[in-house]
């Protein structure tokens, strides 16, 4: 590689971003030739490494081997990029490193990397040390506000965001285009209270004659979304519809399928003429939010039908829709057409989205093969796994996998020990799962919630340590016991605790539950129970108040169709009604025996 060639590739740095592969061969190039290259130079692959989303730790090597073997020094352009690349490894230590080595070079002075330190504390949560050098800045412009504004806005401090843009506006500077934004996305997050403040900065965006900025009108639309203002949201979108971008639908789609309107957001995808695969993808994901996966597998056939090619996340949404399905011939097509298609990145996220989807359709087995294929697992891979195992029966296993996460290192959060206990739940390990609940609070230091009292509370009854059970259940909110005593009344009737399950009803009876569930089970208990008393009221109140339970629905798939089978209406082929015959013929004769046993023991 000559000279002349490898600065046109260097300066071309500037622009774009280049595979990483790449950037290590241009590196290795320039150390193993022994040129000596300007500080704009370095600065270039600075830049490169620090925009790249899995080595910007590299930018920080490179800038140590730069300044110990080159007499240039960096200059005010060499640390923004530097500090860039620190903020994304979410730690401060290499930071503030950076720090010392600008106040020794004498340019944290320069408003330039004055903006950038700021910058870089707020991203990494120091918002203390941010506000202490914004403070200290003799001079400021326009990008150190946006700075702090920006930080705050992250923190959500609504009413520090709107001193600090009083301030900016009653100085020299003048705010710009993405004052504004911020502005308008602290007062979208402040919702009602932000309302008027938010009305009186459209009023300027007017007035100055921002409007003309998507950027700003994206902002405002998204304002009066988020402030449930639907009719000045609709007024904003008609007004620069034909000017608007991918943000803008991308905007208005999320904001139907929040308020559960998922067909006006697809309406809204139809009415786009000029489709990439930002907005399919968001509408895929969409079905998939609002639980209709067969929905989301109808657009992606579509998508795919119209020559727009999938990506990583694409797939995850389409993953996540079989797995709601539970098809497993679908999972293997979609797995096949993931390992042909080059355009889709395996990454972790992927990965764990197919280990999620092959659980659901009740292939551990095809789970664990993906599992252990996997170059690098973080903990919601593990998480995944354990689930998978712990809801297909295999309690045993799931504990052991639990073990080597912790053995490799990897701190489980609170659904992974969600998912610890449900295995032992399944599998009847009483002893393991009060171990682990316990260590949660002493060893993980973790915050308790009503899912992990709940699985408690489950693995107690069905174990038939019911006082303890009632005990956990006190530790609860009232609001949160319902749940928590219907399963403890189902263990009460059970193992025929009458007289303890009598307490466990009153105690429900006084949460006043109109639910059909609730009502159905106290009547079930009391007959068990011989209060016949207590049926007759249970069951008067059901007919007065005409609550009724949703109609239950299964999906029984056959070589020939599929068939819904409903609690009123069955269509089901000879075929089936012969399997249901000799199950039932089975379970029968299998009943019978135990009997017979029973009766002669």
């Amino acid at each position: 590689m000559c000279y002349n060639h490898l600065q046109k590739i260097l300066l071309s740095l500037k622009t774009k971003a280049l595979n990483i592969k790449f950037l290590d061969q241009i590196l290795t190039h320039t150390i193993t030739t022994g040129f000596t290259y300007s500080t704009p130079t370095w600065n270039c692959l600075i830049r490169a490494y620090s925009r790249s989303p899995t080595a910007p730790i590299k930018a920080i090597l490179v800038y140590n081997f730069f300044i110990k073997t080159c007499s240039t020094r960096p200059d005010n352009y060499t640390y923004p990029c530097l500090l860039k690349a620190c903020s994304r490894l979410f730690t401060d230590s290499n930071g503030k490193q950076v720090h010392t080595h600008v106040i020794k070079t004498g340019l944290d002075s320069d408003i330039y990397v004055q903006n950038a330190l700021v910058h870089f504390y707020g991203s990494v949560g120091n918002s203390t040390d941010a506000c202490f050098l914004f403070d200290r800045m003799p001079d400021r412009d326009v990008a150190s506000w946006n700075s702090l504004m920006g930080i705050y806005n992250t923190n959500n401090s609504f009413t520090e965001v709107m001193v600090l843009f009083k301030k900016l506006m009653c100085g020299c500077v003048k705010a710009d285009k993405i004052s504004l934004v911020i502005v308008l996305s602290a007062c979208a997050q402040a919702q009602m209270e932000g309302l008027e403040y938010g009305r009186s900065v459209h009023g300027y965006v007017i007035k100055v004659g921002f409007g003309c900025f998507l950027n700003v009108d994206n902002a405002l639309l998204n304002f009066y979304i988020k402030c449930k203002e639907i009719d000045d949201a609709s007024k904003m979108f008609d007004e620069f519809v034909h000017e608007g971008d991918v943000v803008s639908y991308t905007i208005l789609i999320n904001a139907y399928v929040e308020m559960g309107l998922i067909d006006l957001a697809r309406d809204v995808f139809d009415e786009i003429v000029d489709k990439d695969r930002v907005l399919w993808n968001l509408m895929v994901h969409a079905y998939v939010k609002a639980r209709c996966p067969n929905e989301a597998l109808d657009l992606f056939e579509k998508m795919d039908s119209a020559g727009v090619i999938p990506d990583e996340n694409t797939m995850v949404s389409v993953l996540l829709a079989c797995a709601s399905i539970s098809d497993l011939q679908c999972a293997r097509l979609l797995h096949r057409f993931i390992n042909r298609n080059s355009n889709v990145r395996q990454d972790v996220f992927l990965k764990t989205a197919l280990i999620t989807m092959y659980s659901k359709c009740g292939s551990v087995e095809e789970a664990l093969v993906t599992f252990y294929k996997m170059e690098y697992t973080d903990v919601f891979t593990w998480t995944a796994m354990i689930e998978g195992l712990a809801n297909n029966g295999y309690g045993n296993e799931a504990l052991s996998m639990f073990n080597r996460m912790e053995n490799q290192g990897i701190r489980p959060n609170e659904s992974t020990l969600v998912s610890v206990l449900t295995a032992c739940i399944h599998s009847g390990l009483v002893k393991e799962g009060c171990q682990l609940f316990k260590s949660m609070v002493s060893d993980y230091k973790m915050q308790l919630k009503m899912e992990h009292f709940g699985c408690l509370i489950d693995l107690l009854s069905r174990a038939g340590l019911l006082h303890q059970a009632e005990e956990f259940i006190q530790l609860l909110l009232p609001e949160e016991r319902l749940i928590a005593y219907k399963t403890l009344l189902s263990a009460c009737m059970k193992y025929s605790e009458f007289d303890f399950g009598k307490k466990v009803a009153n105690e429900m009876s006084k949460l006043s539950s109109n639910s059909h569930e609730t009502r159905i089970l106290l009547s079930n208990f009391y007959a068990l129970a011989g209060q016949w008393a207590q049926v007759a009221e249970t069951r008067k109140f059901i007919k007065e108040f005409d609550t009724r339970k949703a109609p239950g629905m299964s999906f029984v798939d056959s070589v020939e169709a599929g068939h819904f089978v409903e609690e009123k209406l069955m269509f089901i082929t000879s075929s089936s009604v012969l399997t249901f015959y000799q199950i039932a013929t089975r379970c029968e004769s299998t009943r019978a025996t135990s009997n017979s046993k029973a009766q002669d023991d």
